[in-house]
């Protein structure tokens, strides 16, 4: 029982999509076109174990992939890089060729590293940036998702790099399914889509949308596939690419130059070590902000017998610590940038004696107004391990509104990432500062969670299922199944989402306190999706996918 690649269910992917576990097999994605419904669904998922191999990702052929890479001996990287090229076909909706790539990877023998993919802002500055300049080419910035593949697959790939992008051209050459997500995302913004030629060339045949279900062919997306597995950056940062890509963008008002590809490179970085009851942490390093507003949030969270409260969906006592805790991460985090540019002082925010001082000044005042403009959730995360125990954890992400501004290069979407600096603006020709929070959570060096989430609610997302999972002992299928609250509504000023069935009872007293929220219905996909691995005590790790989203959990058999 395998699932088709093009996105239809065969047996194994029905299974998948009623909740029922499975393994995936080598063989797997190997099987021709059924007449199926899409296998990427909403719902409840069950739990899946395994020892050789697992991947937890956001799209089920994607995670097919994945473990077909890992079936015939490729490692995490390998699935990880095979994976995310997959899905740039299969979720052009949220991510693309043009926009971030950013992975923590921990060797099997315990050596961490953290790659920063994430893109740069122009050289040239953009004076009054405003939101409305996203939809333009002002709010384009230089792409680092292509050089984040390279340097991963250069440093720890095992596998030829035109293995790993076979999956994704054939998926563009011979089409996929539109499932009823990514074509939800194509009616949404079909009026950006279809002003220009190419969009339509893409996506409209015939100047309408295709029905859910019609099988979409993305044969210019495959050339560049294809021709960056001969050419690679000589031809996407050095080439033809960068200056079809910066005469696009000028043309739509934009001040990229030939030069910013050029200069742009990839970070290798430490991953930021922190600590909590006894556990060991691995994340996103700055200017990655993600991974340090968890660490900050779990310093703070810790002050606290929580076992004594109880899990924020039964007590309110840890609900609202749990709520200021966000807030504060979220409102500090706004002034974060590029340490390379702005200092930023680690050393104090990563101290547990200023977070028992923080947290104590933020639950003794009216919380203040939240700052920062955030763009809607988007994203795409993915947690994989391998047989060895080589752990990715990997975003990759347009960083944006799905085709926000309607511009398209040989046959993909061109991001418009810019929506970040209207947060924290980077130095000219500088990195980004983005909420990414790919983690690892050990205990005496030995892994207990691996995880990750897409969407602006990315954050409190991990911060939540880390705190059922350790501090409860949850298993990871009821953590990803429980409500949630998450981050900065884009619809509400100053409220964080939270869903209808989180607390209702108590939500008109923590308002009364300050608290705002924009009530989202359960299981909302901006939330994000809990893309976690939880390693446990006899060898076995077993994942879970979100209801909230796509994701599937998979294992080698």
């Amino acid at each position: 029982m395998t699932i088709d690649r093009r996105g239809f269910l065969t047996s194994s992917a029905a299974l998948v999509a009623m909740g029922t576990a499975i393994s995936m097999p080598a063989s797997a994605g190997k099987v021709s076109v059924a007449t199926a419904m899409p296998s990427a669904l909403f719902g409840p998922k069950k739990t899946v174990r395994g020892k050789k191999g697992l991947a937890v990702v956001g799209h089920p052929v994607a995670a097919g992939i994945a473990v077909d890479i890992l079936a015939e001996g490729g490692n995490a990287c390998d699935a990880a890089l095979a994976a995310a090229l997959a899905q740039t076909v299969l979720e052009p909706h949220l991510t693309s060729l043009t926009g971030c790539f950013s992975m923590l990877y921990r060797q099997a023998d315990g050596v961490a590293h953290y790659l920063n993919a994430n893109v740069n802002a122009p050289k040239a500055p953009l004076h009054g940036l405003t939101s409305a300049d996203i939809a333009t080419g002002r709010g384009v910035a230089v792409p680092g998702f292509w050089a984040g593949v390279e340097a991963a697959h250069g440093r720890f790939g095992t596998r030829p790099l035109k293995r790993l992008l076979a999956p994704a051209i054939e998926l563009a050459e011979t089409g996929v399914r539109l499932d009823p997500f990514l074509w939800g995302e194509l009616f949404a913004r079909q009026g950006t889509i279809g002003r220009s030629a190419a969009g339509r060339r893409i996506f409209m045949t015939d100047n309408v949308l295709p029905l859910p279900g019609t099988l979409l062919r993305q044969r210019e997306a495959g050339k560049l596939l294809t021709r960056l597995g001969e050419e690679g950056s000589r031809y996407f940062y050095h080439g033809a690419f960068a200056e079809k890509f910066c005469r696009i963008v000028g043309d739509a008002g934009g001040v990229l130059t030939p030069d910013d590809f050029a200069g742009y490179a990839v970070r290798w970085d430490k991953p930021l070590e922190g600590s909590y009851r006894g556990y060991e942490i691995l994340a996103a390093t700055p200017p990655d902000t993600g991974g340090l507003h968890f660490i900050e949030s779990l310093n703070m969270l810790e002050q606290l017998d929580l076992q004594r409260y109880g899990p924020p969906t039964q007590s309110v006592e840890t609900l609202e610590a749990m709520m200021t805790v966000a807030r504060e991460v979220l409102t500090a985090g706004a002034r974060y940038g590029d340490p390379a540019h702005y200092p930023l002082p680690l050393d104090i925010l990563l101290s547990k004696d200023y977070a028992t001082m923080r947290y104590e000044l933020a639950r003794s005042a009216v919380p203040l107004p939240l700052a920062g403009q955030t763009p809607p959730p988007g994203s795409c995360h993915l947690t994989i391990v391998d047989g060895a125990g080589n752990i990715a954890s990997v975003l990759h992400s347009t960083l944006s509104v799905p085709w926000v501004n309607g511009l398209f290069v040989d046959g993909v979407s061109i991001c418009g990432a810019g929506g970040h600096f209207l947060r924290t603006m980077p130095a000219p020709g500088g990195r980004v500062s983005v909420m990414l929070g790919p983690n690892i959570i050990l205990r005496q060096g030995k892994p207990v969670l691996a995880s990750g989430s897409p969407s602006t609610s990315l954050v409190q997302t991990i911060v939540q299922n880390t705190i059922q999972i350790l501090d409860f002992g949850d298993s990871i299928e009821n953590s990803v199944r429980v409500p949630r609250f998450g981050g900065l509504s884009d619809t509400m000023p100053n409220a964080l989402w939270i869903e209808d069935d989180m607390q209702p009872q108590a939500r008109t007293a923590f308002r009364a306190k300050g608290f705002q929220f924009d009530v989202v219905n359960p299981w909302s996909f901006v939330m994000g999706s809990f893309e976690g691995i939880h390693f446990l005590k006899d060898g076995m790790a077993e994942a879970c996918g979100d209801p909230r989203r796509t994701s599937i959990a998979l294992a080698v058999n």
